[in-house]
Formats: C-alpha cells, structure tokens, sequence
C-alpha cells in the first residue's frame, strides 16, 4: 500500500485494530495505463473494503502532489477529508453499537443519508426522516440513539415505509407493546430492558416532535403513559447499607485488580467522586489541592454538562469541590495514576484516543466493563445489579438521608442552575472544605432512623 494521505489506526473492535486509511487502490497499478482510484480502506480481522472517493490519479507524482502546500492540493484535501471522516465517523456507530464488521459498515454506508439538508428535511418518508435527523446529532452517542431506535421500529414495522403523517397514536402505542415482547440482543432469552424500551421510545418521540416543528405532521403521537418519566430515576439508587457490602467486598478482594474487584472499585470510585460521571471522572486531573499533605484534599472540576450548555452561572459554581475522604484515598491507591499535577488521574480511561468519538467510545467501553462484571458480585451479595448510573443517584440519596442541605448537594453534583446560582453561591462560600469533608464522609455511614 502507497503511503496513506490520511490514516487512523486508533479504533478497537473484537481484539483486533480495524485499519482505516485513505490512499490509492491497490489492486491497481500506474503503470497499466490507466487512473487509479483514491479509496478509504477498511481492514478488521483479514477482511478489507475500499470506500470510493470519487477521485483518481494517474501517477505516483500526481498522487504525491495531494501532499504539497498549493492551494489545489488543500482544496482536494478537504474534499477528500469529508470522505475519510464520513467512513471514520461510521464505522465508530457500528463498534459503538458492538455490530462492527467491514460488510456492515459497507451495508451503513450505502443506506446513510448523511447529514440532515433542505431535500431530505422536506422527506415525508419516516425512514428516511428518522435516519437523517439522527445522522446529523453532534455526538456519536446519540446518533447511536437515534439510529438503534429507527432499527427497532423498522422492525416493528416489518420494514415497510410509512410516512410521518401516518404515525398516529395507535401506531406508537402499538410500537410500546410491541417492544415489551422484544428480547434483547445479547444473546440470552432476557425481555428488553425497560431503560432500554424507555431509550427507544424517548428518541421516536423526538423524531415525531422535530417532525412536526419542521412541518411534515400536524399532529405529534401522544407517549402520555408509554415513557415512565422519572422511574429509573427513583430506582437506580443502593441504600448505604448496600454500598457498604460493596465497601467490604472491595476489601476483602486479595487482588484489587481482578475483573470482579476492579469492576466494585470503579464503581465506588464514581461514588466517592460525588457520584461524578464516567467522562467527568475520565478528564480529572491532578491540582496541589489533592495531595496527601493538605489537610482537606480536595478534587476540583467543572461539569461536562454545564460547562457544554454554557449556562451563565455564578463565578463561585464554575468549579466543583470534592472532598477526598479516606476511603476515596484508598480506592486512589490502587487505580489513579501516581500524583503529578497536570496529568489525569486516570488516564487509562480515554486510554490514546484523541477525538470526542474516540473517547465516547472508551467511556462507553469503562461502563460496560462495569456493568458486565458486576452483575455476578451484585447477585452474591444479595443487592440489585448496578451500572456507573447508579453512583449519581446512591451518592443524593445517601446525602439526603443523613439531612444534609439540599444547596451542598446541588453544588456536590453539579445541579448548579442560572436560576439558582445566586441561591447556591451565597451558600458555598460558607461551605468550609472542613464541613465538605464530613458532609462526604457521611456517603459511607449508615443513616440514622428518624
């Protein structure tokens, strides 16, 4: 193969690196008389495909002139660019849906609509609708959504089109009751899960009301009943009595690094970390403020969350403070990089990846992990199986019953508001890290009965 004009070799799927590259064919030849055509090549486990860009050169000389400074050769790079990402930024759909294989991404290719324009906007086929909205979401794990739903309903309907003035209430709730009898695709005899139904359900609501502010319905399906707003909210929480099963379990493991121990104390981790993120936890780095010597240790980070929406919150809120307590000081030890100020934490998680693909793959990676090799610990110990969500949501909760103020807590994870940020700053700034250390160190203690 000639020397690639682009090339990312970064991507990881089923144990092997799937090889992208754009650079001439080379199943042809310059020396045969005829153009060789520019192609982005796929390779994954020995089997290839090449992707046409549309261009060809003639020579090694014409090819090589693609890498000069003239303003033609930057040119037919971008276009070329476009190209190359659009194959780059497919295939990391498929492995984020765990469906990656070179004849798929061929299959994806050829049915994508690409990014959402004036034609396919105007486009009263559901399908086709349904497919350019979500191709033309930012993040990957929402196109991810977008598109994992459309399979589901296409499905439902049997592949048969539809248009989206067509899809009236009866249709969507004969979807919801279709979905109910649906099981997963995991290979084992599980109905869907109902955070899995509630995703689905919650993109095609979406779809239908974009839809409808772009005109192509007068009418939005009614989903009063079908989406349970609220309830994993309300369930996906351990009680402290659980977490500290968890707690004792870590412990007692002779080797903290085993999948089993690793997976519980990941997840104790994103509790202590005020119940933080897994992308948030990701981007953590180092300050003078967590080392050992100080007397009240403290992480300080934004949250990804506010910091994209670019709300206007009070100066005192841009940053959150979280308390290291001894048992966060523990796990510390044993899984974040050694203490150096400026560098991550824990740098394994985004591991080499560069692009926000890239990392939302890790991430999404980190909690499957968890969520895969902790389900077995869950069950021996009695307690529900949990996945890095529940840490968010066990962290209020523990906070809440022990009476601590809701303002400490909307400033612990991050609920900090244009609404409320006058509220809450007034308060913090009489939070001394003395009083964040002991609200924090109540996440391990057992709630009094009131």
């Amino acid at each position: 193969m000639n020397k690639a004009l682009f090339s990312d070799e970064s991507r990881r799927f089923a144990g092997s690196t799937v090889y992208i590259i754009l650079a001439p064919d080379n199943r042809y030849k310059f020396d045969t008389g005829k153009s060789v055509p520019l192609t982005v090549c796929v390779t994954h486990q020995r089997a290839r495909r090449y992707f046409s860009t549309g261009y060809k050169v003639s020579s090694m000389k014409e090819y090589e002139a693609l890498f000069s400074k003239s303003n033609t050769a930057i040119e037919t790079r971008k276009e070329l660019r476009k190209m190359f990402d659009r194959v780059c930024a497919k295939a990391d759909e498929l492995i984020l849906l765990n469906r990656f294989s070179v004849a798929d991404l061929k299959s994806y290719l050829d049915k994508s609509e690409g990014k959402v324009t004036e034609k396919t906007m105007r486009a009263d086929d559901t399908f086709s609708y349904w497919a350019a909205l979500g191709a033309s979401k930012e993040k990957v794990k929402t196109r991810a959504m977008y598109s994992s739903a459309l399979d589901w309903f296409k499905l439902f309907r049997k592949d048969k089109p539809i248009s989206l003035s067509a899809v009236d209430t009866a249709i969507i709730t004969r979807f919801a009751k279709w979905l109910d009898e649906q099981k997963a695709r995991n290979g084992t005899d599980q109905p869907l899960s109902l955070d899995t139904r509630m995703v689905i359900l919650r993109a095609t609501r979406a779809v239908f009301n974009q839809a409808y502010k772009d005109g192509h319905t007068t009418m939005v399906p009614n989903f009063k009943g079908l989406i349970h707003a609220g309830n994993r909210r309300r369930l996906n929480a351990l009680t402290v009595e659980e977490v500290l099963r968890l707690w004792e379990y870590w412990l007692a493991a002779p080797d903290k690094q085993s999948k089993y121990a690793r997976a519980v104390g990941r997840s104790l981790l994103l509790y202590c970390l005020n119940g933080m993120n897994t992308i948030d936890m990701a981007k953590l780095v180092w300050t003078e403020k967590a080392a050992v010597s100080q007397k009240f240790p403290q992480f300080v980070f934004i949250r990804s969350k506010i910091d994209r929406a670019n709300k206007p919150i009070g100066k005192q809120l841009d940053e959150t403070s979280v308390p290291i307590i001894p048992q966060l000081r523990q796990l510390l030890d044993v899984y974040a990089s050694p203490y150096s100020p400026g560098e991550l934490v824990f740098p394994d998680i985004f591991l080499n990846a560069v692009t926000d693909e890239q990392k939302a793959i890790r991430v999404h990676d980190f909690n499957r992990r968890i969520s895969k090799n902790i389900k077995d610990v869950c069950e021996s110990l009695g307690i529900q199986s949990v996945t890095p969500q529940y840490a968010r949501n066990s962290f209020i909760s523990a906070l809440a019953h022990h009476g601590v103020m809701t303002a400490y807590i909307d400033y612990a994870v991050g609920h900090a508001t244009s609404e409320v940020s006058a509220l809450l700053a007034g308060y913090i700034s009489n939070v001394t890290p003395a009083m964040m250390q002991a609200f924090n160190e109540k996440i391990f203690i057992v709630p009094p009965i009131l």
